[in-house]
């Protein structure tokens, strides 16, 4: 036998291997990298602060500054397609150039300060707006009137945010009830923007606590009860009832309100897979929360909820719902027993939890990471348990998350 050809088959078959190994070896790393772990679609935060100052991170570590401070806290935070939208006072900003240069789109957004019970200011942030990319429509409640023919108080863009394609969300679908939605000053303003997992959408009026539902297919329509399920009427209206939570009539943008109202209660919305959620931003006493199966037609209240104004509703990946308070934290909704509970680890005591996002890191391998973020009074925090347990990851004074 040769013994030299021996080896130089052996030696050509270790370096085949030595090759194919590398060239496996390659698929897993580059540079020392492991692309199992490289992420293939990382998310971007935006975040503002008390101050005006808008910022973004991408790993919830490095920050960069979008927008330096003035002295105007932000309202609320929007991305539609690949459009950045960002509310101050009650106009809307663009930017094209993910946050590197900002530009008037629209004025007159939704902007209704208020206080809490405790003086806590309220101004319903981030629920004004909402993308809803499979109708190609971006939402914003405003402060418009009938004078613009904006009967439901709602603005939309097809062309995500983009100026000059902002329209009015017209007059809803009457039924044939006349007088059913009537003209000034029961014009409906809506407030309150939230879209169940079903693609319904939902809006709510605070001040008359009006709440509406909408498809693709249909223009609004009234349901025919809210959130306490008391009823009101009064002189010169015709129309559903079981409209209002106060005793008196409030009119919106009127300064001639009954002297009878109870001014202890401000709803906004949110949901949980297709639940419809109202939470009291502003009362102490005990209103809570009200949960509805059927798109508002039936309300039941929540239990477990502390006298405390209600602030922000989220329900990161449907997979639970999270509610921040003023100075009481985060409550979690127990799926077994159907109340809520604080759930505060990592958070300390005593915090504003203002705004809820959640995001997700895809990476190469096609496992996903996912993430929830808190804006409070103390910094952004963040839990990778989708909610279970926090970290403080940035500190400050933050308004919006998105």
């Amino acid at each position: 036998m040769n013994t030299s050809r021996k080896y130089t088959v052996l030696g050509t078959s270790l370096v085949l291997a030595l090759l194919l190994w590398g060239a496996w070896g390659c698929t897993k790393k580059m540079s020392g990298v492991n692309n199992n772990q490289v992420i293939e679609t990382p998310y971007t935060l935006f975040f503002a602060d008390s101050a005006g100052g808008l910022y973004k991170t991408n790993d919830a570590k490095t920050v960069q500054t979008l927008f330096k401070a003035d002295g105007f806290p932000s309202k609320a935070i929007c991305v539609s397609g690949t459009n950045l939208l960002w509310v101050k006072n009650v106009s809307i900003y663009i930017s094209t150039n993910n946050g590197v240069n900002f530009n008037h789109t629209f004025d007159s957004a939704g902007y209704y300060p208020s206080a809490a019970c405790n003086g806590f200011p309220l101004d319903l942030n981030q629920s004004m707006a909402l993308d809803v990319p499979a109708w190609n429509r971006v939402y914003f409640v405003s402060t418009e009137g009938p004078a613009t023919n904006n009967y439901m108080g709602v603005r939309y863009s097809l062309y995500d945010g983009a100026p000059g394609t902002w329209y009015t969300d017209g007059r809803p679908d009457t039924n044939g009830a006349a007088g059913q939605y009537g003209s000034a000053p029961y014009t409906i303003s809506i407030t309150s923007l939230t879209q169940l997992t079903n693609g319904v959408l939902c809006g709510y009026d605070t001040w008359n606590n009006r709440n509406f539902y909408k498809t693709p297919d249909i223009l609004w329509k009234e349901t025919t009860a809210n959130p306490d399920s008391a009823s009101s009427s009064f002189s010169g209206y015709s129309g559903i009832g079981n409209r209002s939570l106060w005793a008196g009539v409030c009119l919106p943008h009127n300064t001639t309100r009954a002297a009878t109202i109870d001014t202890s209660a401000r709803y906004s919305i949110g949901h949980y897979n297709n639940r419809l959620i109202a939470i009291d931003n502003k009362n102490c006493n005990g209103n809570g929360a009200y949960y509805s199966d059927d798109t508002g037609r039936n309300w039941a209240q929540y239990q477990g909820l502390p006298k405390k104004p209600l602030l922000c509703i989220a329900s990161p990946f449907e997979e639970v719902c999270l509610i921040g308070t003023d100075s009481a934290g985060l409550y979690m909704l127990n799926n077994n027993t159907g109340l809520w509970q604080p759930n505060n680890n990592g958070l300390g005591s005593g915090l504003i939890v203002r705004n809820i996002a959640f995001k997700q890191n895809t990476y190469k391998d096609g496992s996903i990471l996912k993430y929830v973020f808190l804006a409070t009074n103390k910094g952004i925090y963040m839990s990778t348990d989708v909610g279970a347990n926090w970290t403080l990851a940035i500190p400050g004074n933050f308004i919006n998350v998105y």
